[in-house]
């Protein structure tokens, strides 16, 4: 009978989330034929090829990525298991790790997690980056749940389910300085500083659009993807902002943002996204049966 070796299990997760032998090798502070070594026994323990070599890269093959969603629990497990014991409370807690695409406001992973909570005794983990490198760990079920303000793309659709949970309108937000743009809108726009998010960003191409089809010209000054940063360029005045009316309310109401106009037919849209796991998470299953997290459109 083959016995799993729980040290097997972390230099696994290492390399996994490395994608590579050397950077997990630093990462471990363990040498790299010994590291090497210990992945090839795991291997010939479990009867599997975990990598496969693309270019100077490790990548999981399937059985890697089982073994990986079942790393992670085990993993997740022990670590549970320590802070139970180590806080004296002796009841079990579901761990949920949460993705939020970097440009989206906090808020929107504020509210889910709220609802989860509300909904199942749980723990949150959330980790923020690009919407592809969210959804590869969501695929390798590194994450439990994406929160993203995009559908993914067909080639990241297989065992992905998404739903679209927001339909927000996008405005013109500026610092009182700018009030007098307010007249003449959108014309007004033309010339004036304007704060965007980087190229990547779906509501960066909506704007454009918009801007070309008005024939208004403002003049890009900053691209910042995180909301967070181009709400304290707004409000500090470096520009004007294109957020959502929901990201800025708390703003708005300081008045320390002030509404110059809407950009009709621009919306952010939020987007929930779950993968199909073999032992799915019980909060990820309750959750997927709430339907009024936001008012989606």
């Amino acid at each position: 009978m083959s016995w799993l070796n729980y040290h097997h299990l972390l230099y696994f997760r290492m390399i996994a989330r490395e994608n590579s032998i050397a950077r997990a090798s630093e990462k471990l502070n363990v040498g790299q034929p010994a590291l090497s070594s210990q992945l090839k026994t795991f291997e010939e323990t479990l009867g599997q090829e975990l990598f496969e070599r693309v270019g100077r890269r490790l990548v999981l093959t399937e059985a890697g990525k089982v073994v990986l969603s079942y790393a992670n629990q085990i993993a997740e497990l022990g670590d549970e298991l320590l802070q139970v014991l180590a806080d004296g409370a002796l009841s079990k807690r579901v761990t949920v790790n949460v993705g939020l695409q970097d440009c989206l406001p906090k808020t929107f992973a504020v509210a889910v997690v709220e609802k989860m909570t509300e909904l199942f005794p749980c723990r949150v983990r959330i980790a923020e980056g690009h919407a592809s490198v969210l959804l590869t760990e969501l695929n390798n079920h590194t994450l439990d749940l994406v929160i993203s303000n995009q559908m993914p793309f067909a080639e990241e659709l297989k065992g992905i389910k998404s739903r679209k949970i927001a339909t927000l309108p996008v405005s013109i937000f500026g610092a009182e300085k700018f009030l007098q743009f307010k007249k003449g809108f959108p014309q007004s726009l033309t010339g004036q500083p304007l704060v965007l998010p980087t190229v990547h960003s779906r509501t960066r191409h909506e704007c454009e659009r918009w801007f070309a089809e008005q024939r208004v010209n403002p003049q890009l000054v900053v691209e910042a993807q995180d909301t967070a940063v181009q709400k304290l360029l707004g409000s500090s005045g470096v520009g004007l902002i294109a957020v959502p009316d929901a990201a800025v309310n708390d703003l708005v109401e300081s008045g320390k943002l002030f509404k110059l106009g809407d950009l009709k037919g621009v919306n952010e849209e939020v987007w929930l996204c779950t993968a199909e796991r073999k032992i799915p998470n019980p909060v990820i299953e309750v959750l997927e049966t709430v339907k009024d997290l936001f008012s989606a459109d």
